[in-house]
Formats: C-alpha cells, sequence, structure tokens
C-alpha cells in the first residue's frame, strides 16, 4: 500500500511539474516587434480584420510545439487569437501602454487536428472550418461556444475538406450581410489511407449560414489561383472585396458578385510607389492591411520600431469595366474540372470527345429547329414595341458605330443613357442594368438563346470592354426601324 500511494504521488508530482514546464515553454513573452503591432491595430476600434500568421519569429508568444500558425482576428476594440493545431482561443488584452496579456477564453484539450484550419467571425461566433492532423484533412465546420467554452459542431449538408498552407492559395470570405462563407476551392485527399497524396477540387462553393448547405458556384478560373499563390499571406478585406497582390499589382476580389480585377490606375502607381518606398531594405516583418477607409503598408524592425505608409480606398477604386468571372458554370470545364487526375489519360480523353459529339450533336438538332421567317418578324416586331426611347437610341447608336467598323465610346453610352455627370460606381451599374434589361426583353421576346449587346475586352486596354451587336443579329436589326416607333 505505501509503494501505491508512493508511484501515484511520484505521477503527480511529474505530472505536475510537466505541466508548469509546458506552460512556461509554450507561452513566452510579446517581443518588442509584436507589441508594435499591438499598439498599432489598438488605435483602431471599429475595423474588423483576420490575420492568418505562419511566421516562425511573429507568434505572440506561442511556441512551435503548441501551433503551426496563428488566427490573430480582430473584432472592433477587441483581438482574439486561436492556436492552430489546437482548440486554444485566447483574448490579447491591454494593461498598459505596451503591456498585453494573453486571457484564455477555452476549456479545450484536443489538439492536433486543425492545424492551418480557416477561423473567421460570423456576427459574434467563431467559427472554424478544416484544417488537417492525424494523417486527415478535417471537411466540417466547428464554433466556440461561449456558453460550455467549447468547440461544438456544426453541421451541414455535405464535407468540405481544406486548409491553409504557404503554398496552397485558399481564399475565403465571411459576407456578414448576405450570411455566406466563402471558399475559392477544396483540398482533398485521393485515397486515404492507403496514399497521403492530395487534389485540387478547384471549384468556388459558398455555405449558407441560416440553411447550413454547401452551394457548387462554379469552376474557378486559373487566374485567381496564379494570384493567390503567389500573394501568400498578404491578403485582407475592404466590405465585400478581397484586397491582394502579385508583382506590385494590386487585385480585388469580389465573390458575391462574381467579378476580380485590379484597382485603378492612380491607386497602382501610389502602391508601387509607397511599396519601393518603405520596404526598401529587407524589414524583420511586413504586412498589409485595411483600417478602416485606408489600406497601411506596414515595416516593423527587431527592435519594435514599426513605420507606416496609408492609401485612401474608396468604392470608386475598383474599377468594374475590368472585371473578370472568379468561377464559371460554362458544362465543359466543370466536366474536366470533375475528372479525376487519377483516371488514366486515355479514359479522360474519350469522356470528353463524347462530350463534344454529344454537345454537337444536340446543338444540330436544336438548329433544325428553327423559327419560320414570318413568325420570326413578328417576334423582333414585339421585341421592338417593348423597348423604351433610350434603350432603342442606345440599340441605334451601337449598330451605327459598329457598320461604320468603329467603336462606341463608354462616354457616348453614358450620355445617352444620362449618367455622363454621376461617379463611376453609378455609371458602371447604369450601363450594366441598361444591357441586362434589353438582352432580357430580346430573348424573352425573339425566344432567341443568345444575347442581342454583347462585350468584348479592348485589345489595347484591358481595363475596357467595347460594346457590339451579336453578329448573329445584326441582319434582323438592320431591317428594325429603330428611329420612327
Amino acid at each position: 500500500m505505501p509503494l501505491k500511494t508512493i508511484s501515484i504521488s511520484l505521477f503527480l508530482l511529474i505530472l505536475n511539474s510537466s505541466c508548469f514546464a509546458q506552460k512556461s515553454i509554450l507561452i513566452k513573452p510579446f517581443s518588442k516587434a509584436e507589441i508594435a503591432f499591438l499598439d498599432f491595430l489598438t488605435t483602431d476600434t471599429t475595423s474588423n480584420q483576420n490575420f492568418t500568421i505562419f511566421k516562425d519569429n511573429f507568434r505572440f508568444g506561442v511556441s512551435p510545439y503548441l501551433a503551426n500558425g496563428i488566427s490573430l482576428l480582430k473584432q472592433k476594440h477587441k483581438i482574439y487569437m486561436q492556436l492552430m493545431g489546437s482548440g486554444r482561443v485566447y483574448e490579447i488584452g491591454k494593461k498598459g501602454n505596451n503591456d498585453y496579456q494573453l486571457i484564455r477564453l477555452d476549456s479545450t484539450r484536443f489538439a492536433g487536428s486543425n492545424f492551418g484550419a480557416i477561423n473567421g467571425f460570423y456576427k459574434d461566433t467563431l467559427f472554424q472550418i478544416g484544417g488537417i492532423g492525424f494523417w486527415n484533412i478535417r471537411d466540417y465546420f466547428t464554433f466556440f461556444s461561449n456558453k460550455t467554452h467549447e468547440w461544438e459542431v456544426l453541421g451541414s449538408n455535405k464535407r468540405t475538406p481544406v486548409f491553409q498552407g504557404l503554398e496552397n492559395g485558399v481564399l475565403f470570405k465571411t459576407e456578414q450581410a448576405l450570411g455566406k462563407f466563402y471558399l475559392s476551392h477544396l483540398i482533398a485527399q485521393k485515397d486515404f489511407p492507403k496514399s497521403f497524396v492530395t487534389n485540387d477540387i478547384d471549384s468556388c462553393f459558398a455555405f449558407d449560414f441560416s440553411s447550413k448547405t454547401w452551394e457548387t458556384l462554379g469552376a474557378l478560373n486559373p487566374e485567381i489561383k496564379e494570384i493567390a499563390n503567389k500573394s501568400k499571406d498578404l491578403k485582407t478585406d475592404f466590405g465585400p472585396f478581397i484586397l491582394l497582390h502579385k508583382d506590385l499589382e494590386l487585385y480585388w476580389i469580389n465573390f458575391s458578385a462574381n467579378q476580380f480585377g485590379t484597382l485603378s490606375a492612380p491607386k497602382q502607381a501610389e502602391f508601387k510607389e509607397k511599396w519601393l518606398k518603405i520596404y526598401k531594405g529587407q524589414p524583420f516583418q511586413m504586412f498589409q492591411f485595411v483600417l478602416g477607409d485606408y489600406f497601411y503598408l506596414i515595416r516593423i524592425e527587431v527592435d519594435g520600431r514599426l513605420l507606416s505608409e496609408k492609401i485612401a480606398l474608396s468604392d470608386a477604386d475598383f474599377i468594374q469595366e475590368n472585371a473578370k468571372p472568379i468561377y464559371s458554370n460554362n458544362p465543359f470545364i466543370l466536366l474536366i474540372k470533375a475528372l479525376q487526375p487519377s483516371w488514366p489519360i486515355i479514359e479522360n480523353l474519350l469522356i470528353v470527345l463524347i462530350a463534344i459529339y454529344g454537345y454537337r450533336l444536340i446543338t444540330k438538332k436544336l438548329k433544325k429547329k428553327s423559327i419560320p421567317l414570318e413568325m420570326q418578324s413578328i417576334l423582333y416586331k414585339n421585341f421592338l414595341s417593348s423597348l423604351t426611347i433610350v434603350e432603342k437610341e442606345l440599340i441605334q447608336a451601337i449598330y451605327q458605330y459598329q457598320v461604320k467598323r468603329e467603336q462606341i465610346s463608354i462616354k457616348a453610352i453614358n450620355k445617352i443613357i444620362g449618367v455622363l455627370q454621376k461617379d463611376i460606381i453609378t455609371q458602371n451599374k447604369t450601363r450594366s442594368d441598361y444591357f441586362l434589361r434589353i438582352n432580357q426583353k430580346f430573348k424573352l421576346a425573339t425566344r432567341e438563346q443568345e444575347a442581342l449587346i454583347v462585350k468584348q475586352r479592348e485589345q489595347t486596354d484591358k481595363r475596357q470592354y467595347n460594346y457590339n451587336i451579336n453578329a448573329v443579329f445584326i441582319a434582323q436589326i438592320e431591317k428594325l426601324n429603330l428611329n420612327n416607333q
């Protein structure tokens, strides 16, 4: 009996000692550079930002033995830290000038299954998706309960395996107003547990927090992945946009509008100038992020000196004319994306050839069922009568320029629709609305599948679009008397 008591006592003593040793090893005081960064963030009390940090020498006291990275989440005047690779959640509290403390909020003990997880806030709730650990990629949502101080499972209609890494370029965005979470692509394991090989599922997805359902939006544009891979951790939110850069060029991404593009030329020039100014020579740490209406470029030295440059932002800086789609619903692209790379190349090729043949066969049959000329004339007249005076004038102007083999200018279009003196955002939206209404009326009235007015990117200036009458319908539009209706 004494021997058993001594053994238990020794075990408890060793366990207690190891816990104290672990605490001292895993959580260390903040460095001067980390304090300088927190001092800068806490000057703002209204903005929200999410920082994913995989830096070995910038971890806010967290040992690499505990986490491979941290999520630093700024919610207005509060800053939270979630340790990737564990369930630990801390609030970073400010005790005074240059003095911070970690306040642990959770009571979890799990570790090892969520390295590289994605953390974020939806309203006032901290949620987490994905991560990797125990040789497996996590594929579900959890949320941190302020009642239980534990991570609870948030159910959904399907699994979504994903994790963040320095090389995989995963993009994500929470749209509070829409109640949605957007994800650029997934990362799945091909044949787990037989193999640890992973495969990117290059389709965009959206999760609806109210219905707890995932929706597949379409096949990811390869350009997005290239930009995200080169951007690394230089990503930040500005309203509905994700702002990031590749090769000193600023890009924006708007998942809810299915668009991405570059910032206006003046902002690009200002960004390059200030980047080269502040990052001349290698800094100890560098960050780029938005607070309020400013995009900040931060340089931090090892001794805690912090230098910053800022660029004012507004909605007008996010040009819509040069926008490209983030994802596509083209059936052939979706088919190719769905094909498993592990399948033999010949099988993949055969499937693609069969799909192309089937599409051509169906198209050919549909073309045979063409509308008679007499009926077509009536339908086009119905379309003409459905147009407003401004819509007729717009179609006529585009047609007249086109027959002269010239391009109508954006200024001319804006003048016709009455927005020449408006701001750029209003011009872009009004112009888009007019063309959308014309094309909708055209399709409904004529039963045609293609749009009447199409836009094409300007060859000499990729930021601009040209608007033309679809070549398929030029002859029919020529017969319509737009001026005298």
